[in-house]
């Protein structure tokens, strides 16, 4: 199965859903759907699929609804907004995990206006967190290796709250935004644009996960430490 790529049809369904988020709506342009993003989102996953694999073989890698592809129903019982359906679609490449978030996962997220793509945790927890501090603290030097990379480029930035109050540490000034997250996440925003339509979509995903594949790896080494 070869990634082809999105349409401009694959956007326009998102928007019209948008206006028409009814089941009567979907259920009479459900073709449009699975042609032109479920059958696409399926083809992305596998090609995706061999490049996370090659990083961690415990990622998650099934080219399935609620493995690595999103539903396209959302969950209302605990929402304000009762919008049977999605208007914005994503792939995860995570470890199976029963605490949703738990996990650093790559993903590739996109709605009618704007695709974002990267690593890192959905909903860190504090003790995640606070192993990860230990491990830069205990392996600064490979820590700093890592993040020279990102000092050198333009498309990853780094996402996350700080802590309100400054985590004390010896630590220089280098490593102190990256330490003072209670989350962590580096991700690429674009507005929709002809580099999100097109098989070349599928490398471009490819090369920035092999690119946070370092970052990657000491997250989960400091999990298993």
């Amino acid at each position: 199965m070869v990634f082809t790529g999105f349409t401009t049809a694959s956007i326009e369904f998102l928007k019209n859903l948008a206006a028409n988020n009814n089941k009567e709506w979907f259920e009479n342009n459900r073709n449009i759907y699975e042609t032109c993003l479920l059958e696409p989102l399926k083809q992305l996953s596998m090609r995706l699929g061999v490049v996370v694999s090659s990083i961690d073989k415990e990622i998650e890698i099934a080219p399935q609804v609620n493995k690595t592809i999103s539903k396209i129903y959302r969950d209302t019982r605990f929402s304000r907004n009762k919008s049977p359906f999605r208007t914005g679609l994503w792939l995860t490449f995570k470890r199976p995990h029963k605490l949703w978030g738990n996990v650093p996962e790559f993903y590739f997220y996109f709605t009618p206006e704007e695709y974002q793509y990267g690593m890192g945790y959905y909903a860190a927890t504090s003790d995640n967190m606070r192993c990860l501090r230990e491990y830069i603290s205990r392996y600064p030097q490979r820590f700093r290796e890592i993040i020279e990379a990102y000092k050198s480029q333009s498309c990853f930035a780094l996402a996350g709250k700080n802590y309100k109050k400054a985590i004390p540490n010896e630590l220089s000034e280098e490593f102190q935004s990256w330490f003072q997250k209670k989350n962590i996440e580096v991700s690429c925003i674009k507005k929709i644009d002809r580099s999100f339509y097109g098989k070349d979509l599928g490398k471009t995903l490819a090369n920035a996960y092999q690119f946070n594949a370092a970052l990657y790896l000491f997250i989960t080494d400091s999990l298993n430490k």
